[in-house]
C-alpha cells in the first residue's frame, strides 16, 4: 500500500520577480505570470485522479492551488509545515544587497545551506524532515487518489535530499522552477520514494 503526493512549487511570485527573499515577514502574492502559471498547472492535472490538495499558508502557495481545488471542488487544507525555509535575518532582502553586504556568508550558504544556514534561520535537511513528516501524517489517512501539495523551492529540495539521504551542497544541483513538481511515494512503512513517472493524466 501506498500514496502518492505530486509535490508543487508556487508560480511565479512578486519576491522571485523583484529578486527578494520572503519567509515570514512578507506574504508576496502571485503575479500576472504566476496566476497564469497557476492557470496552466490546474489544465496540466485537470484529468488526474485528485483525493486532497495541501498548501503552504502562504499566499503565493494558495494561489497556486486555487485553481486546482475549483476544478476538482474540492478545500484546500493548509499545513504549516509546508511554509517556506525560514530565512531568519535574511527574510525580506534583496539578493543583490545580501551578496554585497553578507558577501562570505551569502557565498558560503549557496555553497552548502545545511552548513551554512542564514543567520537566524533553518537548515536545508530540517526543512525536507518538517515537510515530509506533515505529509506523512496526512497521507497515512488517504490509500487511493492523488495529493497535491503546493509549496517552495526550499521545501521540495530538502524532501528530495532527505529521501536519497544526500548532503547540503546537493541541492544546488536540483533546480525547482515556478510550477515545478515532483511525484513522491510514501509506503505503508514509513518509507518515501521519489517517483519518475509522466505528470500528465488523460
Amino acid at each position: 500500500m501506498y500514496s502518492d503526493v505530486l509535490l508543487v512549487r508556487h508560480g511565479e511570485s512578486e519576491a522571485n520577480a523583484t529578486g527578494r527573499f520572503a519567509s515570514h515577514s512578507w506574504d508576496p502574492h502571485l503575479t500576472s505570470l504566476g496566476l497564469k502559471q497557476a492557470e496552466a498547472l490546474a489544465i496540466q492535472l485537470y484529468n488526474a485522479p485528485i483525493r486532497y490538495v495541501v498548501t503552504s499558508p502562504l499566499a503565493r502557495a494558495r494561489e497556486t492551488i486555487a485553481p486546482i481545488a475549483r476544478d476538482h471542488q474540492l478545500t484546500p487544507i493548509v499545513i504549516a509545515d509546508l511554509a517556506e525555509v525560514n530565512l531568519g535575518q535574511w527574510d525580506g532582502e534583496h539578493l543583490k544587497d545580501l551578496e554585497q553586504r553578507d558577501s562570505d556568508s551569502y557565498k558560503a550558504w549557496r555553497r552548502d545551506p545545511e552548513q551554512y544556514p542564514p543567520p537566524g534561520g533553518e537548515r536545508i535537511l530540517t526543512v525536507g524532515r518538517r515537510v515530509l513528516a506533515a505529509l506523512a501524517k496526512f497521507v497515512t489517512e488517504s490509500s487511493t487518489g492523488l495529493t497535491i501539495a503546493a509549496t517552495h523551492a526550499d521545501c521540495v529540495k530538502g524532501a528530495c535530499l532527505v529521501i536519497m539521504n544526500a548532503q547540503g551542497p546537493a541541492t544546488r544541483k536540483i533546480l525547482v522552477p515556478n510550477t515545478g513538481q515532483v511525484l513522491l511515494r510514501h509506503w505503508n512503512n514509513g518509507r518515501w520514494s521519489i517517483v519518475l513517472a509522466p505528470i500528465f493524466w488523460g
